[in-house]
C-alpha cells in the first residue's frame, strides 16, 4: 500500500503538469502573434498549424486567417476564413458572422485593388507573360469587368488550346451573376476537354448545377434575394493580395486546453477521495476488531489510516474544486467573442492566476 505521504506529492505532480501544458500553449500563442504582427506570416501560420493539430481548436484556423489578413495576403486569409466555418462543428451564430465579415472584407479588398491597379494602367494586353494575363483576367473579373476578363481568356484559350480558360470564362460569369453565359462556358468545357478526370468532371457539374438553380429561383421567386455566388479557387488563374485589412473583433477560443486540465484534475479528485474512502473503511474496521480485543499496535495503525484518509479526502476535494474552475473557465471562453479569461494556475507550495486572450 502506498504511504499517505506520498499521495500529496502526486496529486502536486498532475496538477503542476497540467498547469505546465497550459503555459506551453499560452507561450506558443503569444509567439504566433508576434510573428504576425512582425510580418513573418510562414511563421505564425506554422505555429497555428501546430497548435491545431496538437488541440484540434478551430480558432486557431481562424487565426491564421487573421495573420494573413493582417499581412495584406488576402487570397489565403478567405482561404482559411472559410476552412474555419467548414471544420468548426460547434462554432457560436456570432462566431460564424465574424467569420463571414472578414471574408466579405477580404473579398471587398481584393476588388478595391483589382480597381486601383486598373485605373493605375496596369497592362493586360497581348504583349504580357502569360501569368500577367491570368492575373489581369481575374482582375477584371472580380471587380465586374465581365467583357475584359472574358475577353482575354478567350484570346489564351485560342492561343495555346488550353481548355481550362473556357473553365475559367464559365467561372467569371458565375461570379457576376450571369448563370445562363456559365451554363454555358461550363458545358463548352466538358465538351472540348478530353480525357478530364472525374473530380474536375463533377466539380464541373456541381457549377451547372448551381446556376441552373440560380436561374430557377430568379424564375419562380422574383424579388427574392440571389444565393451568394461561391469565390472558390480557379484552375490555372492565381490568387493574389491586397490592401491591408482593419483589425476586427475575433471569436473566443474553444478553451479545449483549459476545459482537458479540468477533467483531468477532477479525475485526479475523484480518485483521492476514492482514496480517503477506501482508507476511512479500513481504518473504521480496525476500530471494529479493538473493540474485541485491544491493541496497542493495531491502534497506532488505525490511526495513522484514519489522518490518511482525511488527507485524501482533502485533496480530492481541492482537486474537484479546481478542476470545476478550469472547466468552467474553458467553457465560457468558447461562448465568448474575443474574450479575455482569468485562468487559476495551482501548484505545489503556489497559486497564482493568468490573463489570457485572442488575437
Amino acid at each position: 500500500m502506498i504511504p499517505w505521504r506520498q499521495l500529496v506529492p502526486v496529486f502536486a505532480l498532475l496538477l503542476t503538469t497540467r498547469a505546465g501544458q497550459a503555459q506551453s500553449i499560452d507561450a506558443k500563442e503569444r509567439t504566433a502573434k508576434k510573428a504576425c504582427l512582425a510580418g513573418d506570416f510562414a511563421k505564425g501560420v506554422a505555429i497555428l498549424s501546430e497548435l491545431y493539430v496538437s488541440t484540434d481548436d478551430p480558432t486557431y484556423i481562424f487565426n491564421q486567417g487573421r495573420c494573413f489578413e493582417q499581412n495584406r495576403r488576402y487570397e489565403d486569409a478567405i482561404a482559411r476564413f472559410q476552412e474555419y466555418l467548414r471544420v468548426g462543428k460547434r462554432l457560436s451564430k456570432l462566431d460564424k458572422t465574424t467569420a463571414q465579415t472578414h471574408i466579405a472584407d477580404c473579398e471587398s479588398l481584393l476588388a478595391k485593388q483589382g480597381s486601383l491597379q486598373t485605373a493605375s494602367g496596369a497592362p493586360s494586353g497581348r504583349g504580357e507573360s502569360k501569368e500577367a494575363r491570368e492575373k489581369a483576367a481575374m482582375r477584371a473579373c472580380l471587380t465586374g469587368d465581365v467583357a475584359s476578363g472574358v475577353g482575354i481568356l478567350t484570346d489564351l484559350f485560342i492561343e495555346t488550346k488550353d481548355t481550362t480558360y473556357l473553365f475559367n470564362q464559365g467561372r467569371c460569369f458565375e461570379q457576376n451573376r450571369q448563370y445562363e453565359e456559365a451554363v454555358g462556358r461550363f458545358r463548352e468545357y466538358l465538351i472540348k476537354t478530353r480525357d478530364l478526370s472525374p473530380d474536375y468532371r463533377a466539380d464541373t457539374e456541381r457549377h451547372i448545377a448551381a446556376c441552373e438553380s440560380y436561374l430557377r429561383d430568379k424564375s419562380t421567386a422574383t424579388g427574392k434575394a440571389e444565393p451568394a455566388v461561391s469565390t472558390e479557387d480557379q484552375p490555372v488563374v492565381e490568387r493574389r493580395t491586397a490592401e491591408v485589412a482593419a483589425a476586427s473583433p475575433t471569436p473566443g477560443r474553444a478553451g479545449s486546453a483549459l476545459r482537458s486540465t479540468g477533467v483531468a484534475i477532477g479525475v485526479a479528485g475523484a480518485a483521492g477521495l476514492a482514496t480517503g474512502l477506501v482508507l476511512n473503511l479500513k481504518a473504521n474496521s480496525m476500530s471494529d476488531d479493538l473493540e474485541k480485543l485491544y491493541d496497542a499496535g493495531v491502534d497506532s495503525s488505525r490511526k495513522r489510516f484514519e489522518i490518511a484518509g482525511w488527507i485524501a479526502y482533502g485533496a480530492g476535494a481541492a482537486c474537484v474544486a479546481t478542476g470545476a474552475v478550469f472547466y468552467y473557465f474553458g467553457w465560457r471562453r468558447a461562448e465568448r467573442a474575443g474574450s479575455v479569461a482569468l485562468v487559476p494556475i495551482v501548484g505545489p507550495d503556489m497559486a497564482g492566476t493568468v490573463l489570457k486572450g485572442s488575437f
